[in-house]
């Protein structure tokens, strides 16, 4: 699956010539790194990438998305803050005022940037557009893994075709699709592929590397997560372009570390909980192991918990934590690297939750905090399936990944919000008077938007 990290010129979609195609070469036989199809021998693409190929993955990849929840372009509503904060204080303090103004202890630029970008728009609108950006964010880790640019990692096309589409068919991400709130955790998804990425000469790409890096960087807390996995990963990759990336990395996370010093104390509180190691076990086992092979929906089967849940999740912690040390220990640097920062972001997040451990054992609770840990397991097992040297190894591993796909199956199709009747609370305030406060429901029940009609 992987490949010894070797330097390349080559150009992303938007710097595509017509009759431009880019060989991407399929070592054979190149020791650990290289990963064994699991898959038949004629089920291979061409060996080329061309503008049009990849232009057609892209849009599919978003069909794909959007039909796990066709609702949100269909039937567009705002979900949680993206109204309730990032629009409205779009809208009621102006763009200029709102663009770097912290929520929740920290920058969320990308959110805020979007939510400037609608204004101009009709209020009736925005749900659709800010759905859409988020939307096109998703699509975003397939267009870098798809590309070129990764060919020098994963030679195989097909072996990247089949990791995007465990991508787009992660189980348990409900609560982070489709909404411009979340997007931030798939923009750090991305900048961790843009730090592993081999570097390219092409201006098009180091921009769009450059961009994901700052705007990343900016939105949330995970540059200071990143930047421990891309010096370890610069130290052992000497280039340039890299350093000025970690550079990048490294002047977003100390803005972000003065936003979190002087606002996060004052805006999160933590719920009293107990830390117990039953409860690590559980959320580890359940939220990022069980999430990832059974889904939302699968792992609520398990609850209540019946008495011996807590054996079962010490035995499925147990077989999970032996497949990420395999793979630590024998995996390419970047898969390892892709383990390191899924546990760096697993481990902050319950050192840093404001929800008690007891909730975040829950099947569906917060589970944007185990995104990138699910990513880099769903990745690792696929890894897994190539190892010839260990026949137990690869047959666990195709084991869990037959299991994965019930999973996939399960938790395809999202429910709907439900619908609080948006275009009419629209119509109430386009016929309301300027200065007149307009409250407005939004999901999830409970949040409102507060707009002062101008």
């Amino acid at each position: 699956m992987y490949q010894s990290r070797s330097t390349c010129s080559l150009l992303p979609l938007a710097c595509f010539q017509e009759h431009q195609s880019v060989k991407i070469i399929n070592v054979e036989g190149i020791g650990r790194s290289r990963m064994e199809s699991p898959f038949p021998i004629n089920w291979r693409f061409p060996d080329t990438v061309t503008w049009r190929f990849h232009s057609a993955v892209i849009l599919i990849a978003f069909v794909v998305l959007l039909s796990r929840e066709p609702e949100r372009l269909l039937n567009a509503q705002f979900w949680a803050e993206d109204g309730t904060v990032f629009y409205s204080d779009a809208y009621n303090l102006g763009i200029f005022q709102s663009l770097f103004l912290p929520y929740a202890g920290y920058l969320c630029v990308t959110q805020r940037l979007a939510a400037s970008l609608v204004q101009p728009f009709p209020l009736g609108w925005a749900p659709l557009l800010l759905n859409l950006i988020a939307l096109i964010i998703q699509v975003l880790p397939v267009t870098l893994l798809v590309s070129p640019r990764f060919a020098p990692l994963i030679p195989n096309l097909s072996h990247r075709l089949f990791l995007a589409f465990i991508y787009l068919g992660l189980p348990n991400t409900s609560e982070i699709h489709g909404n411009i709130s979340n997007s931030q955790w798939y923009l750090a998804l991305l900048a961790g592929m843009v730090i592993l990425a081999p570097p390219s000469k092409s201006n098009c790409w180091r921009w769009f590397d450059g961009g994901v890096v700052v705007l990343s960087a900016l939105t949330g807390p995970f540059a200071i997560l990143l930047i421990p996995v891309a010096l370890i990963y610069w130290q052992l990759r000497h280039n340039r372009w890299l350093a000025k990336l970690v550079l990048g990395l490294a002047s977003g996370a100390l803005i972000q570390g003065i936003a979190i010093l002087f606002t996060a104390a004052t805006v999160r509180s933590a719920e009293a909980s107990e830390t117990t190691l039953e409860l690590f076990t559980k959320i580890l086992a359940g939220q990022v192991f069980l999430g990832t092979l059974v889904g939302q929906n699968g792992y609520q089967s398990f609850f209540p918990p019946s008495p011996g849940y807590t054996l079962f999740a010490f035995l499925v912690m147990g077989l999970g934590l032996l497949a990420l040390a395999y793979v630590l220990f024998n995996a390419p640097l970047e898969l390892r690297m892709l383990v390191l920062y899924g546990v760096l972001i697993f481990t902050a997040s319950l050192l840093s939750a404001t929800i008690a451990w007891e909730k975040l054992c829950e099947p569906g609770f917060s589970t944007r905090y185990w995104f990138i840990p699910m990513v880099a397991f769903a990745v690792s097992l696929v890894w897994l399936t190539g190892q010839r040297r260990s026949r137990g190894v690869r047959f666990v591993a195709i084991a869990a990944l037959a299991i994965m796909f019930t999973g996939i199956v399960g938790d395809w199709q999202h429910s709907p919000l439900p619908d609080l009747n948006f275009q009419e609370y629209v119509a109430e305030f386009e016929q309301a008077p300027p200065g007149t406060t307009v409250t407005i429901p939004v999901n999830p029940s409970g949040w409102f938007m507060y707009l002062v009609k101008h």
